[in-house]
Parts: structure tokens; sequence; C-alpha cells
């Protein structure tokens, strides 16, 4: 049930009518510039919020010429895993073929792979131990080109309050489980080789290992630009024509209700008359207001001067 905003009265199914039975405050437009204020309000510190956080993602790519760097390091580091990673060189009646092995690679065989015969295999007695060993490889390898992707995904967020840990956390991520990688295939070309010697040769190739250069490049250039301290320059932001520090250091980045606003309205007015006194410029509302005030006092004159005129005409007509 719905109750009267001024003076609390219950208002029942029957009250059709806009205004309050009891206080008769009209319901509809009850405190409605408050209201129109209070979204005013609140749009202005979502707006100045949205900006910083543009501010930052701009500044996180093409802040200063490091950032710049940053950038093209992050680039080539996704690039680094298209190199050839390792070959898988196999041999048997009739047919040689080499396999280059790249996240291209992986993703064409997993797409194609029979996972019962793979499961089996890893079952196996025999060759258990050795695709084992190819599973977590191609795993940790899957886990470092998502470290490398989200590095640039998210590479505009670096100055963000958790960007540093979060870039840190991926770049190191990255490192070990491409070592992880690096090592797990080394152990399967072993293994694969004490099975079937002379059957199948693989080894790591040297883009395995510019991968890990490039996640070490990277995790160097964050801790530069994090020791750096780029400096943040955000676009002027205003909440009711207060400077958004200013703002938010008195009231908070909180959302403002009718009840909030009523609370901080005296506040919210003589924070906004300060900041127009410190750079001496009139608000633009009190002018507003005054040339209002103007505007209606020439008008009462004006009435005031033709009903003179009019009782100044009809005395003459009288006299006639």
């Amino acid at each position: 049930m719905s109750v009267c905003p001024k003076c609390g009265r219950e208002l029942k199914i029957t009250n059709l009518k806009p205004t309050c039975p009891d206080c008769g405050v009209n319901l509809l437009y009850y405190k409605h510039e408050e209201s129109l204020q209070v979204d005013a309000i609140n749009a202005e510190i979502e707006h100045a919020k949205t900006q910083q956080r543009i501010d930052r993602a701009k500044a996180s790519i093409f802040g200063s010429p490091l950032m710049i760097v940053r950038m093209v390091i992050l680039v080539l580091a996704v690039g680094m895993f298209f190199l050839p990673l390792a070959t898988i060189h196999t041999v048997g009646p009739y047919f040689e073929n080499t396999t280059t092995v790249n996240p291209i690679v992986v993703y064409n065989t997993v797409s194609a792979m029979d996972f019962d015969g793979f499961f089996g295999l890893l079952g196996s007695s025999v060759f258990g131990t050795s695709m084992i060993y190819f599973l977590v490889s191609a795993l940790t390898l899957v886990v470092s080109l998502l470290c490398s992707l989200l590095s640039l995904i998210f590479c505009f967020l670096s100055l963000s309050p958790h960007g540093f840990s979060r870039d840190i956390t991926l770049s190191v991520v990255g490192i070990v489980s491409t070592v992880a990688s690096i090592v797990t295939f080394s152990l399967f070309s072993k293994s694969i080789a004490s099975v079937l010697p002379g059957l199948i040769d693989s080894s790591v190739q040297f883009g395995a290992y510019l991968v890990i250069v490039g996640f070490v490049l990277v995790l160097v250039t964050n801790i530069i630009v994090h020791k750096k301290k780029i400096e943040l320059s955000y676009n002027d932001c205003y909440i009711n024509f207060t400077p958004y520090e200013s703002f938010i250091e008195k009231f908070g980045t909180e959302k403002f209700d009718l009840n909030k606003y009523e609370e901080n309205k005296d506040a919210i007015a003589q924070l906004r008359a300060d900041f127009f006194a410190s750079i001496n410029v009139e608000d633009p509302d009190v002018v507003r207001a005054r040339e209002v005030k103007a505007a209606e006092e020439e008008a009462r004159r004006k009435l005031e001067l033709e009903k003179i005129q009019k009782e100044v005409v009809e005395k003459e007509k009288a006299k006639v």
C-alpha cells in the first residue's frame, strides 16, 4: 500500500485524486525539483567515474613513449607463439613426416582428435606416461597463450588500482607455464623415444624460448612502468558546478537519494558558492535568478505604467 510522502498517510486504492486526502500535497509533483536535482547529481557522478576510467585506459596505452613501447612488446609476445615451438619427426614404412608445433597446429590436432583413442593411450602401460607428458605440455602451452592474450587485452587497465598486480601475475604465470610446457615436452620426447626408438624424434625449438623472452620483457616493462609512476591527467569533471575531487572528498562517491540530498542540501550549496568565490566568478544560477527577478520587476513596472496611463485616459474622457 502506498503512503503520502509528506504526512505518511496510507493511501487506499480508492484514493484516485492526485492529492493527499489529509495534507493536500500533490503526490505527482511533491519535491519534484529535488528529485530532478538528485538525478542530475547521480548522473554527473557516474559520468565523472566513467571519464576517469577512460582517461586511465588512454594513459595505459598512449600515456607516454614507455607505454607505447610496452604495447609493442605485448603484441610481439603474442606473436612469439606462432613461431616454431617444437617439432615432431615421425618415420615409418614408406613415409616420413615432420610436424611443427604451434597453437594453430595444436588447435587443429585437438579438433580432429579421437578422444576415445587418446584416453585409451593415457591408460596404456606402454604409452601412458608419454601421453601424460604430452597432455600436460599442451595444456600449459594453452595457459601461456591465454596469459599472453589477457596481458594484451587488459593492457588498457594497467593504471587501474589493481592493474600492476594483475600484469605481474599474468607475466609470472606465463613464464612458469611456458617453462613447464618445455620441460614436459622434453620428458615426452625422451619417453616416446624409449618406447619407439628411431620412429619418433621430437625436440623443443627456438620459438618456445623466445616466448619466455617475450614474457620476461613484458614483466620487466611492467615493473619499469610501475617504478616510473606514470602521471595521470584527468579531464575536468564537475558535480553541480563543483570540481569532482572536491565534491567526493566531502560527500563520497555513493549515489544520492532524496534523504541524503535533503540532509546535505545546504552543504552542497555552500561548497558550490565557495568554488565560484575561489575563481572570482558569479554563480550562473544566481545571475539567472537576478535576471529573472529584474525581468519580473520590469514587467510589473510596465503593468503599473499602463494602469496609470489607462486611469489618466479615463479621467480625461470623464472631463469631456
